[in-house]
């Protein structure tokens, strides 16, 4: 595993690339922890991860409740919960409410019905306009979810970073 406090000039980078994907992000302090194929980045409390490229928001609403919240999202009954909680794929018949617009490839949180947690972060593998017209198959690539490896390496970075203060 490797740790390391992000300089002025990383986290200049980092907060402008998420504030062009529309992620309002005005930390003055930064971390990165990082282990196998796993990448955590730490911006004063919000936690972040990578997915090829980019970097998005861990599917957690006490570390990233109002980053969730400006994100398009798919709402699963209780059947589809524990499938998903497990890496699923989202398929559609579990969905039963959409929120926001979307196109293919971008990405949704995944909340559950009673409460509105999310429980994932998934790629659209469609459009929220076809969504509707669509009755079966899967509609949402899992891409991390809460209790996966990154959703623990999060909460070890936070960890971390309040040790360093």
């Amino acid at each position: 595993m490797r740790f390391h406090l992000l300089s002025k000039s990383e986290l200049k980078r980092l907060r402008e690339g998420l504030q062009s994907r529309g992620f309002a992000v005005e930390g003055k302090t930064g971390a990165l922890l990082e282990e196998e194929d796993v990448r955590v980045i730490v911006i004063d409390g919000n936690v972040f991860f990578e997915e090829g490229e980019r970097a998005l928001p861990v599917a957690d609403e006490k570390l990233n409740g109002p980053l969730l919240a400006g994100m398009p999202s798919v709402y699963v009954d209780v059947g589809a919960v524990k499938h998903v909680i497990n890496g699923a794929s989202v398929m559609r018949p579990g969905i039963v409410k959409v929120t926001g617009e979307f196109s293919q490839g971008d990405y949704v949180v995944v909340r559950e019905e009673k409460g509105g947690q999310a429980i994932a972060i998934g790629e659209a593998l469609i459009s929220s306009a076809e969504m509707a017209s669509v009755s079966k198959g899967k509609v949402i690539r899992n891409v991390q979810h809460h209790g996966d490896a990154v959703h623990v390496k999060a909460k070890e970075a936070l960890s971390l970073v309040s040790r360093q203060r």
